[in-house]
């Protein structure tokens, strides 16, 4: 079987036995890659987690927290690969000359992004990956983006409400509604100070660096606004530089003018 086969399979219906094996392949044992995976961790900046095997499963000396979890999510929606994996609905492992049927077909583990799951289903979810152990509970780790905005939820030591359903599905629609409906984009509105001894090109020196720095904004439409700033910013530079040489000039006019009236007087 290929890599990319196996991906498809640790990933949508969380097979340990593919993440022991890929584990192998990798780094040649499970404690070698685990090596590997605390190497990683470091470097994206997880301060409160330690790995000993690739799968998660139970281990005194495994553990992380949420926002280690939401810190490797966001590293891992930057590969293109593995949000298409983790957004597949269903994977069928294709036929091997040891298994020569396509008859090994697994569902994603993750029912947000699985519309025949009317109670779990959300229109917005990209992914991200389940799992489970007893002393951990039911936990997810979820991705979902709307109107070019995107967010990370999750949740851990999930359980079974009254009702049957799975609480850490519909706490992920909870929180995923109440961050759409309440994001909003906020601008620094900082006011220059008119100061008749600053010369126009510290002004406008001021007027680029205030707009650039400080005009921040997390939606796509600033990028314009910024260029638009940048743009006008220069214009005024070159207004200011013209207007100095211009002014320098006609002033060495003016004073060889009045020196030649003096000559012929």
């Amino acid at each position: 079987m290929r890599v990319q086969e196996l991906l498809y399979i640790l990933l949508i219906p969380s097979a340990n036995d593919v993440a022991n094996l890929l584990a192998e392949h990798t780094a040649g044992s499970i404690p070698a890659f685990a090596d590997l995976m605390n190497k990683k961790a470091a470097e994206i900046g997880l301060k409160n987690s330690h790995f000993t095997n690739p799968s998660g499963i139970h281990d005194k000396n495994l553990y992380t927290t949420a926002y280690d979890l939401a810190l490797l999510a966001k590293y891992a929606s930057n590969n293109e690969k593995f949000m298409n994996i983790v957004k597949t609905g269903s994977y069928t492992i294709p036929r091997t000359d040891i298994h020569p049927m396509e008859d090994r077909t697994f569902k994603n583990s993750n029912l947000l992004i699985e519309n025949s799951e009317p109670n779990y289903y959300y229109r917005y979810a990209t992914g991200m990956k389940t799992g489970f152990t007893d002393p951990a509970g039911d936990c997810v780790v979820a991705t979902a983006k709307k109107d070019g905005v995107e967010f990370i939820v999750v949740c851990l030591k999930g359980h079974t409400l009254e009702n049957g359903l799975r609480s850490k599905f519909i706490d992920c629609k909870t929180l995923f509604d109440f961050a759409f409906d309440n994001y909003t984009t906020y601008y620094k509105n900082l006011q220059e100070e008119n100061n008749e001894n600053t010369s126009i090109f510290d002004k406008a020196s001021d007027f680029l660096s205030f707009n650039i720095e400080n005009t921040q904004d997390t939606s796509s439409s600033n990028s314009s606004l910024r260029l638009l700033l940048k743009v006008v910013a220069v214009l005024v530079i070159l207004l200011a530089l013209f207007f100095l040489i211009f002014g320098k000039k006609e002033k060495k006019a003016k004073s060889k003018k009045a020196r030649s009236k003096r000559k012929w007087k």
